[in-house]
């Protein structure tokens, strides 16, 4: 099976297996922080390589395959799957050698698919993974008698642990010989019938040597109806394939369930030679009582609820310092660039755009990395396999299923995966109900705008258990939850009515969170947001400063800057700074940004938003997080003065220029976080919906539909808040 090792190259290494083996464990393991991301040619399924450095300066680029049950793809992360494997796949060369993940306590289930790729002939490594929670539940994996029976290398690691990484990097240096073994047998008529076909595949498809005549490819081309397969094989053999398929039910009718039940009658008897059990084991009894509990019908909502109650506590109490910290110091930097340049319009850029704008938004950095410690530990753990298993109860009553939880969950970082993830959803009116709703769901460029109308109008008391900062995050949140119900309610029962979708999950182990993965998770996310603080931030900061600050010196301007030099010569330091602070208010209202927002303003203030808002609102259509930088650069501008004011206190303490009070109360906030939980404002989702739809239909209904809701409930917000005297 092993030869002796290769020359030195960079190795082209697939990591795959089922969805929860520990496959991105293992990949975070192996290639640390030398990752990155892309997409497939042709497809929006994400492509994830890095690389990963082998004993004797060897090296291995390695890609992690989406998660797959079966080569019979019945979604397009499994339709990816197989088309690498089959060499199928636009600018995706095959792998060389495949490191097949399996859950050393689920090998049952996790093996149906690593039998399907050992019969398809490619160089494989089975890992065997979380061997440290099989020897805690009493299982004893000989890895020897699976090696013996399956034909390839076979190896027990804990990728958590980093316990036999090195024998699997070892390994991954030579050249591993396929196996030639089949694990079901036809009879001999449908066997004669597959053999024929096996003869006449052409040498000209884009097949491996040894699998253009291979029966499990065979199979997976009588089985394949999409385009890849047109694309990539010759309708020769895509017509003898349908050919193999209509002989094989003519001859058997239940052939497809037969090969089924052949392989997992193969997995049976392989695990029952390969895996000692005990004959009842304490982990799985106290893991069936916690699940009693976690998966209840009242409890288990319940718990759910606290649960993530007490995750947005967390946001808040344990970001606030290093909030507090970095505001400070971006105070102070903003001030001490200030006071060594020269009045003019390159220090207005500097202090007032750059450093006022990107500055303020970098504050918020420690709440995202905070939000997605909590979520990753969870997830990491096996909660939120729960979590889906409750949800499904919710989303059957408005017609999805828990299948569309783990996109939804994706929506919470960023809709754009989100709605990516939805391909793992096989019905389509499912899927685009999905895509609809996915945008509700609160994502990570919102907690900027909540954290910083929450810290400016919510006062920081307890109530019970939690901060009123706390349960008003929590409150955002799970009002996008609810907007997302009610929508697919809708959905399900008038242009998206189907039937109700059967889902069947499997609950992981529960097990002690990986924490390197979680640590990278939160770093990429946190880098993620720092790097668009940086590009798509810094770029529009700077042209909203160039669009707040010009045109200069209009008739009104220039009337109080004779005010001021009159001020100045009598000694008057305060009307002179008085009057500095009007003509900066002033300059900004009449530039092309002011007059922008005042052209909004009618719209929008019965929703109690002034043009200042205004300007937020449009310049939040390229990125929602776009809004701290835009009020932090229109404030300070506003103001004229020297000195950086923390954003929180500006907005306290904004006036309305036309009737000298408060310009905005907690009831603006309040009805402002309203409008950015329901509202579409990124362009860059709308163009997702689009690619994943195929249409420009779904995604102009999108943003009608949102903003539209959006309006309204701001609405209802703010003027029932205004009668029932909250307003004032």
């Amino acid at each position: 099976m092993i030869s002796r090792p290769s020359e030195p190259r960079v190795r082209r290494v697939a990591i795959l297996g089922n969805p929860n083996a520990g496959k991105s464990t293992l990949f975070n393991a192996l290639t640390g922080l030398r990752q990155k991301v892309a997409n497939y040619p042709g497809v929006t399924v994400e492509k994830k390589t890095g690389f990963c450095d082998l004993p004797r300066g060897q090296r291995a680029e390695i890609t992690d395959l989406p998660g797959s049950y079966s080569l019979q793809p019945a979604s397009p992360d499994e339709m990816v799957v197989r088309d690498v494997l089959l060499g199928l796949q636009p600018d995706t060369p095959p792998p060389g050698l495949i490191v097949f993940v399996v859950d050393a306590t689920n090998l049952d289930r996790h093996l149906y698919l690593a039998l399907q790729v050992i019969e398809l002939g490619r160089p494989l490594i089975l890992a065997v993974n979380m061997m440290d929670a099989a020897r805690e539940r009493g299982l004893e994996i000989k890895t020897d008698a699976l090696q013996r029976q399956l034909g390839v290398p076979v190896l027990g690691i804990s990728a958590a642990k980093a316990e036999g990484l090195d024998t699997l990097r070892e390994l991954m240096t030579r050249d591993v010989e396929p196996s030639t073994r089949h694990f079901r047998e036809f009879p001999a008529h449908l066997q004669r019938v597959v053999e024929r076909l096996e003869q006449r595949l052409p040498r000209r498809d884009a097949l491996p040597d040894r699998a253009r005549r291979d029966l499990a490819v065979a199979l997976l081309l009588a089985s394949g109806d999409d385009d890849a397969l047109e694309r990539h094989v010759s309708p020769d053999t895509r017509r003898d394939a349908q050919v193999l398929a209509k002989r094989l039910d003519e001859f058997s009718p239940g052939w497809r369930s037969g090969d089924v039940m052949g392989r997992y009658e193969a997995i049976a008897a392989l695990v029952a030679e390969a895996v000692n059990a005990p004959a009842s084991s304490r982990t799985d009894a106290r893991r069936e009582a916690i699940d009693r509990v976690l998966t209840h019908r009242i409890f288990g909502p319940i718990i759910f609820v606290v649960m993530m109650g007490a995750v947005f506590q967390s946001v808040f109490a344990w970001a606030q310092p290093l909030m507090d910290l970095i505001d400070f110091g971006m105070t102070r930097i903003g001030n001490a660039v200030g006071s060594v340049m020269a009045d003019g319009p390159l220090r207005s850029l500097v202090v007032d755009g750059v450093i006022a704008g990107v500055g303020t938004t970098l504050t918020f950095v420690p709440q995202i990395a905070v939000l997605f410690l909590f979520l990753s530990i969870l997830e990491d753990s096996g909660y939120m396999a729960r979590a889906a298993f409750i949800m499904d109860r919710v989303m059957s009553r408005v017609g999805l299923s828990g299948r569309s939880f783990i996109p939804l969950l994706s929506s919470f970082a960023c809709a754009i995966p989100g709605i990516m993830a939805t391909r793992s959803i096989e019905n389509r009116r499912d899927r685009f109900a999905t895509i609809m709703i996915a945008p509700f769901m609160s994502c990570s460029a919102r907690l900027p705008v909540y954290a910083l109308l929450i810290g400016a109008f919510v006062p920081n008391r307890w109530i019970g258990f939690v901060t009123l900062p706390g349960l008003a995050l929590f409150s955002m949140y799970f009002l996008g939850i609810l907007a997302a119900i009610l929508v697919a309610w809708a959905l399900k029962r008038t242009v998206l009515r189907g039937g109700m979708p059967l889902y069947v999950m499997e609950l992981p182990a529960y097990r002690m969170p990986a924490w390197r993965s979680v640590f990278v998770t939160v770093r990429e996310r946190s880098l993620l947001f720092t790097r668009n603080a940086g590009t798509v931030i810094l770029a529009i900061t700077v042209v909203l400063w160039f669009l707040a600050s010009y045109p200069k010196h209009g008739e009104a301007v220039r009337a109080l800057e004779s005010q001021r030099a009159a001020a100045v010569v009598v000694g008057d330091t305060a009307e002179a700074h008085a009057i500095t602070r009007q003509i900066a208010s002033s300059t900004l209202e009449h530039s092309f940004a002011g007059r922008a927002g005042k052209l909004l303003e009618p719209t929008i203030a019965p929703l109690g938003f002034d043009w200042r808002i205004g300007i937020g609102l449009i310049t939040s259509l390229a990125a929602r997080e776009v809004m701290v930088s835009t009020m932090a650069t229109v404030f300070n501008l506003e103001s004229g003065d020297a000195d950086l004011q923390p954003l929180r206190t500006s907005l306290r303490e904004a006036v309305d220029t036309r009737t000298g009070k408060l310009a905005y109360s907690p009831l603006t906030g309040l009805s402002l976080m309203v409008f950015y939980v329901l509202a579409c404002q990124c362009m860059s989702t709308l163009a997702v919906v689009h690619r994943e739809t195929n249409s420009w239909r779904w995604p102009i209904f999108m943003l009608v539909m949102m903003n539209v809701m959006a309006y309204a409930a701001s609405f209802v917000v703010y003027q029932g808040g205004r009668i029932l005297g909250y307003g004032t």
